[in-house]
């Protein structure tokens, strides 16, 4: 390996155990070592993939694992925010088109656009608390997927680094240091897909400089095309090597688009564009991130020490409209305002010895982050302003202690300790005075793993932890309607919401070529409360909840030329006080998942071919607390096929949808009113509930070309 890229792996290393410290340690260790004994290095990654069968004995879970930027790139995604697919029961989609964040589903929850899973992108946090659309809105849609060099993901709330939106796991995305060359890559599609993107690196002063530059336009299979433009940067210049150094990065990225919102199931047949149609054409949205984020570190090797800050500004302004005409007059269409500066950063110092074992790690943490808000919901007739909901003001501070220690007490058993001191100041100033108010919180949140290693080829896992998610701060203080018509509060949200979680899992090296792990877990919660932020308003249930699954995860690579990886997922979410009327299924969670993958590499009698075919079951779930309306399953194909015709030139072609099956991307049973439909006199408002779905994208063929320079 050349010694520039030896360089940029090892620049890598530091970043990404930072990330997710301590916890990640183990898995940047595996991603490390790879990268440092892997020829040649692949264009989309200076690390390649680190799966579950090279982690044995240094994962702390059944459940956690890293996935490299090569193996990332071979993926066929339709969304950038579809790379967290490679977590595995991860499901993700859309209810909307456009630049909105995806819908998120994982462990027995609809986590929405990201509630209870957190992820961070070179450590700086992408969800949002108190969000204009919803809490712990995740979006990821700014991601460059060749710049990704991996992601490091951890389920459950087992972690004393990671805090608030975690209590379904966690995800660490590291961008690349370097690029061994410049590259361009031009792509189209079917529905006026165009992206163009040109990524480099440079030799500047003591370091390196990685720049890329990014567009995309997407119309979509929408009768009302959808015109997703979206411009697109990254600067990053890092220094010095993994025992001290550091780095600085820019990103910026804008988005606007026309959307197509979710639809009446009956009002299909007599729409023009049918599934693809659209009942209020003019929805619609922009948003932007633009990011600043530092990172240094220094060590002598048994005592490591690494500081970190960021600056977001960030900015949403959408338009939407799920139930059309309960006012028949004017229609239901609303506009949601998010902007936001979040100010944050985070301190690690992890100590190396043997004082009670024959490894000892302690780490010690700090981290602080804070936002302020300016929100605001309004009722529009084509995007026009007709009257405010709400405007509000909020700020929301936190900061955390924690600890962990980490012992190997022989060959064969290693626990895990830790403990997590959590602390929240919600503010808000409404234009509803009695809405207002201020409020601090602080819970301790302990932490247990132990990991069992009777031979090398089998490790036993069993954890358990607390852990806090936030709510909407309008949520916690509202105690009368915002707004004329608008609904009454029966009870406001907890500040924090408790989750306790445990697990047990194994993973093993069975056969020559096959590597399988499986989890058991489980997990409850005090509230199911949440502020919808569509209403303006807390709207569900305050009921607590509970979830348990089981997670079978498998590699197979049967020759050097074919990897099968499958992963399998089954979960069940309920209410756990009883109500015989009701029912007691949490709405929305998934149930079951399935993702199989058969990749071609590296094959003798076709040198510079990749092909990859990858299968996606996402299961019937519940739509209603009793049960008797369901979402239908859907099972979609995805291919993607590469060739590197020389050094300099790569050709690929993706397959999205590959046999152009009927399926709902999003499928819900909602409240709604069509134009000039009667009032239903067994509703207040005069709606219907019924069955609304957000169709999934038809097949979609993209071909790009990579030239390197």
């Amino acid at each position: 390996m050349s010694s520039k890229v030896a360089a940029a792996a090892a620049l890598l290393i530091a970043p990404a155990a930072f990330i997710s410290a301590p916890a990640a340690h183990a898995e940047a260790a595996a991603v490390a070592a790879l990268a440092t004994n892997t020829e040649p290095v692949e264009l989309q990654s200076v690390i390649v993939t680190a799966k579950i069968d090279e982690s044995l004995g240094s994962d702390r879970s059944a459940s956690a694992g890293v996935v490299g930027g090569v193996e990332l790139g071979q993926r066929p995604i339709l969304r950038q925010g579809e790379l967290l697919e490679a977590v595995p029961g991860m499901i993700v989609t859309a209810h909307t088109s456009g630049g909105k964040a995806n819908q998120y589903y994982l462990r027995g929850f609809n986590l929405d656009h990201g509630t209870d899973f957190s992820t961070t992108v070179d450590g700086a946090p992408v969800n949002l608390g108190s969000h204009a659309h919803g809490q712990g809105y995740m979006d990821l849609n700014w991601l460059i997927p060749e710049l990704v060099a991996g992601i490091s993901y951890r389920k459950g709330p087992y972690y004393a680094d990671a805090g608030d939106f975690s209590a379904a796991g966690n995800a660490s995305i590291a961008y690349l240091s370097s690029l061994p060359e410049r590259f361009v890559t031009a792509e189209l599609g079917t529905d006026s897909y165009q992206r163009l993107l040109l990524a480099g690196s440079a030799d500047v002063g003591p370091g390196r400089l990685l720049y890329a530059g990014e567009y995309i336009h997407y119309d979509g299979p929408f009768r009302t095309p959808g015109n997703y433009r979206r411009p697109n940067g990254v600067i990053k210049y890092t220094v010095g090597d993994a025992e001290r150094g550091g780095g600085l990065s820019l990103q910026a990225y804008e988005g606007r688009w026309t959307a197509s919102d979710q639809l009446p199931e009956e009002a299909l047949a007599t729409l023009p564009g049918g599934r693809f149609g659209a009942i209020d054409p003019s929805s619609a949205g922009s948003t932007h991130r633009y990011a600043l984020t530092g990172e240094w570190h220094w060590g002598d090797g048994t005592v490591t020490h690494q500081v970190q800050a960021y600056a977001i500004q960030y900015g949403l302004n959408l338009f939407s409209d799920f139930s059309y005409f309960i006012d028949q007059d004017h229609g239901d269409q609303f506009r949601q305002f998010d902007r936001r500066l979040i100010l944050g950063g985070a301190a690690v110092t992890t100590v190396q010895g043997d004082y009670l074992g024959q490894e000892t790690r302690d780490a010690f943490g700090f981290q602080t982050r804070n936002d302020t808000v300016d929100l605001e919901l309004d009722h529009t007739e084509q995007r026009h302003f007709l009257s405010r909901y709400r405007r509000d003001r909020a700020v929301i501070n936190q900061a955390a202690l924690w600890w962990s220690n980490d012992i190997r007490w022989t060959g064969w058993l290693q626990t895990e300790l830790g403990l997590r001191l959590e602390a929240f100041h919600f503010r808000n100033r409404g234009d509803t005075a009695a809405n207002s108010g201020d409020l601090s919180v602080v819970r301790p949140a302990p932490k247990l793993g132990l990991t069992l290693s009777p031979n090398r080829h089998l490790d036993v896992y069993a954890q358990a932890g607390i852990s806090y998610r936030s709510n909407d701060v309008r949520g916690i203080f509202d105690t009368v309607s915002s707004y004329d018509g608008g609904p009454a509060p029966t009870q406001k949200s907890k500040p924090l919401v408790r989750s306790e979680g445990a697990e047990i899992g194994a993973r093993v090296k069975s056969v020559g070529g096959l590597t399988s792990s499986v989890a058991f877990w489980y997990l409850q919660s005090n509230s199911e409360l949440f502020f919808a932020g569509d209403a303006g308003a807390n709207v569900d249930s305050d009921r607590p909840g509970q979830r348990y699954g089981l997670e079978w995860n498998n590699i197979y690579r049967p020759s050097d030329w074919l990897t099968i990886d499958a992963d399998f997922a089954a979960s069940q979410a309920f209410y756990t006080d009883h109500d015989r009327v009701i029912g007691d299924r949490i709405p929305e969670a998934i149930k079951r998942s399935a993702s199989i993958a058969a990749t071609l590499h590296d094959l003798p009698a076709a040198p510079g071919l990749t092909a990859s075919l990858r299968l996606r079951h996402f299961a019937a779930r519940d739509l209603i607390e009793d049960g008797s309306q369901k979402s239908r399953p859907s099972t979609v194909v995805n291919g993607r096929l590469t060739y590197q015709a020389n050094a300099r030139l790569t050709f690929g072609l993706e397959a999205l949808n590959l046999f152009n099956v009927k399926y709902n991307d999003a499928e819900y049973y909602d409240a709604y009113r069509l134009k000039g439909q009667p009032a239903n006199p067994s509703s207040d408002d005069g709606s219907y509930m019924g069955h609304v779905i957000h169709a999934g994208e038809p097949r979609e063929i993209r071909v790009s070309v990579t030239s390197k320079f």
